[in-house]
């Protein structure tokens, strides 16, 4: 989807407000620079009031009155909100709790993705929709139902039980292989059949560890077949239009990397504010990395950005408003890390409904406002800029492996670590993102030989193929860096019988030998080349077999023993370290891997609060720069090579071939600096 080069846009909906408003609206939305709007993805109740009764007649006319200003639509397909006349037919779509309570039908998503009269129901209005719109050029495509969830809880109706047992059989085979898997004789648990087989209810630490983990798997892929039976659907009458749909960062419930093979390009909701005051840049940008990498070629959209207060936050009913210039440096930061789209949500704050405070660009008066003309601003700016920026990609040779796996095997064991896998992937991230350097934050089943450096924080499961392509890496002349608590665990969720980490302490040259949960109050640190580098939540004792040491540890009765290793495996090297990796950890593994030239950056800068991101083009390369603070900067670049240098929303341009550039930021502030050498 380049048509626009930079695809610019807003979450409209014309359905809540009089027809008489939507001129005014679709003139103020076209003033703004904006080029497409998401439609329809809350309006099931309009688009069939009754059954197998449709009327298109009031999308066709927005769609129509945006077209005249060449905005296209993206349509969502409605099935995050059932109609009530569709739970009155047929109450058994609603979710049901582990405790035997069906899911009230008074908010959203209060459907069950495996219930077949809900799956009956999702066809015919995708069908529908789908029919109606195939040959309108205006709209380019569709985006799936709305954040696909069931929240914290599951549905555990006689449908999704009888489901995961037959999902079950299908894996196993055989009723023995699954007690041999799970390990049922603790408790006195060894299954006879499957139909003695009940998933296993919150909390999970207190189940069979097996069988919390497929239940996890089985809901994950329950919401990726839902969402194939639409992607189905469409293809088949719409195979011109682009498919997405809205995901929610690193959300748990769904392994997003298999959900995304199915889509022409992922989407996800962006909040930085959201319920914070403070909010951590660089988790934003992580998941702008971990979603570009979800895309089939690397390519994604923002498809909900903050456009104003959220709701609730620490008992108030309104949340932070976000300070001028942050809407505009919000947009910049998403398509700094690739992204083809961004589109904000929403156009105009409700006035009802349980999104009265989730603030809108316009306030509940319709006015314009200091946010219209800001991101109006970005607008004119993205105009000038978005055919040099749509020729640029984000590369990077660092991969980060977020594995869903590990993921859901931690969560099971939640409340046992006091770091929580998130956050040990966002701390090895944040290392690297404090340096300008690019990452891709990818599945395990990633391509690995694309990168030179390969992290794996918290790897905490792994399977035999995963553990193959690890040593495959490293062996090739990869650099591998792995934390405290990788391989524990084997794919049917078991701890590894013969030692830790389970399948790779060749790969490592050492095994873990003892360990220690580090309590919040207890302070630690890790001696190595001459620095004193700060420990935290786990320490692990290494006993070296052909690893050297670079790091031993000074705490308390592991004092003196080794915390850090590094082995030589073919051509390459895997580095271990026996802690959860605190910023000051990943701060050193960065600095160590540019000194000895491991990773070379185009550019540095100098300064706190600053993201700096590179996109390379055929011949030349443009550099995001970023200020996440609320105070103006004087920034200094150096770059590893002789550029000139033009600022494209600036409008500074350097004489002659330059290593330095110097240029002051505003609060909040960006600029993109073009590069050619």
């Amino acid at each position: 989807m380049t048509e626009a080069g930079i695809w610019f846009g807003v979450d409209y909906y014309p359905e809540h407000w009089p027809k008489s408003q939507w001129k005014a609206d679709v003139k103020l939305i076209s003033e703004a620079g904006f080029n497409v709007v998401r439609l329809a993805e809350f309006a099931w109740c309009r688009i069939e009031p009754s059954p197998g009764r449709f009327d298109f007649s009031w999308l066709d006319e927005i769609i129509g009155e945006l077209a005249e200003k060449g905005i296209k639509a993206i349509l969502g397909t409605p099935t995050a909100a059932p109609p009530p006349w569709l739970v009155k037919l047929h109450p058994d779509i609603l979710p049901m709790s582990y405790q035997g309570h069906r899911m009230p039908p008074v908010a959203r998503r209060h459907y069950c993705p495996n219930n077949p009269n809900y799956l009956r129901a999702t066809e015919r209005v995708v069908k529908a929709l789908a029919e109606h719109y195939k040959d309108e050029p205006n709209v380019i495509g569709y985006q799936i139902d709305n954040e696909l969830s069931l929240g914290d809880e599951y549905c555990y109706c006689e449908h999704c039980v009888q489901l995961f047992r037959e999902w079950l059989e299908r894996k196993y085979g055989d009723i023995d292989e699954l007690n041999k898997a799970y390990g049922t004789i603790f408790w006195s648990h060894e299954y006879g059949d499957w139909t003695e087989i009940h998933p296993p209810t919150p909390p999970f630490d207190r189940c069979n560890r097996g069988l919390a983990l497929d239940w996890l798997r089985f809901r994950s892929e329950s919401f990726i077949k839902f969402l194939e039976l639409q992607v189905g659907i469409i293809r088949s009458v719409s195979p011109d239009k682009k498919i997405t749909t809205n995901l929610m960062g690193l959300f748990p419930g769904i392994d997003y990397y298999e959900l995304s093979r199915l889509l022409d390009f992922p989407s996800w909701d962006c909040y930085p504010k959201f319920r914070h005051v403070d909010y951590d840049p660089a988790w934003v940008a992580m998941l702008h990395d971990a979603t570009r990498c979800m895309g089939r070629d690397r390519s994604y959209w923002v498809m909900e950005l903050q456009a104003g207060p959220t709701d609730g936050y620490h008992g108030h009913p309104i949340g932070v408003t976000p300070e001028p210039g942050e809407l505009r440096k919000w947009a910049y930061q998403a398509i700094a890390h690739g992204a083809d789209g961004v589109i904000y949500f929403r156009w105009r704050t409700a006035c009802f409904g349980k999104e009265q405070y989730w603030h809108g660009i316009l306030n509940h008066d319709g006015e314009v406002n200091r946010r219209y003309l800001e991101v109006k601003r970005l607008g004119e700016e993205l105009e000038k800029v978005k055919d040099l920026v749509a020729g640029t990609k984000y590369r990077s040779n660092v991969g980060l492996v977020f594995s869903y796996e590990a993921l859901w095997s931690t969560l099971i064991e939640e409340g046992y670590y006091t770091m929580s896998y998130h956050d040990q992937v966002l701390s090895l991230y944040k290392g690297f993102w404090l340096h300008g350097i690019n990452v891709d934050v990818i599945s395990p089943n990633e391509d690995f030989m694309r990168y030179n450096v390969l992290l794996t924080p918290f790897l905490y499961l792994t399977n035999r193929s995963l553990i193959t392509r690890l040593k495959k890496f490293v062996y090739n002349g990869g650099i591998l860096i792995a934390t405290a608590r990788t391989s524990v665990k084997d794919e049917y969720n078991r701890v590894h019988s013969d030692g830790l980490p389970g399948g790779l302490m060749d790969l490592f040259g050492m095994k873990v030998t003892d360990y220690t949960c580090l309590p919040a109050e207890r302070r630690a640190s890790i001696l190595m080349e001459g620095r004193v580098i700060q420990a935290v939540g786990w320490l692990e004792e290494l006993t070296p077999s052909s690893a050297q040491v670079l790091g031993v540890h000074d705490y308390e009765w592991l004092k003196g023993r080794a915390a850090v290793t590094v082995n030589r495996y073919g051509e390459g090297y895997a580095v271990y370290v026996g802690s959860f990796p605190s910023s000051d950890i990943a701060n050193h593994i960065v600095k160590v891997l540019i000194k000895r030239g491991i990773i070379k950056p185009l550019v540095r800068v100098e300064g706190d609060h600053l993201e700096l991101t590179v996109r390379e083009g055929s011949h030349y390369r443009v550099v995001f720069l970023i200020n996440h603070e609320g105070r103006d900067k004087s920034v200094k670049l150096y770059f590893a090579k002789a550029f000139r240098i033009k600022g494209l929303l600036k409008g500074g341009t350097s004489h002659g071939d330059k290593h330095e550039y110097e240029l002051e930021l505003g609060p909040h502030d960006a600029e993109i600096l073009y590069l050619e050498e």
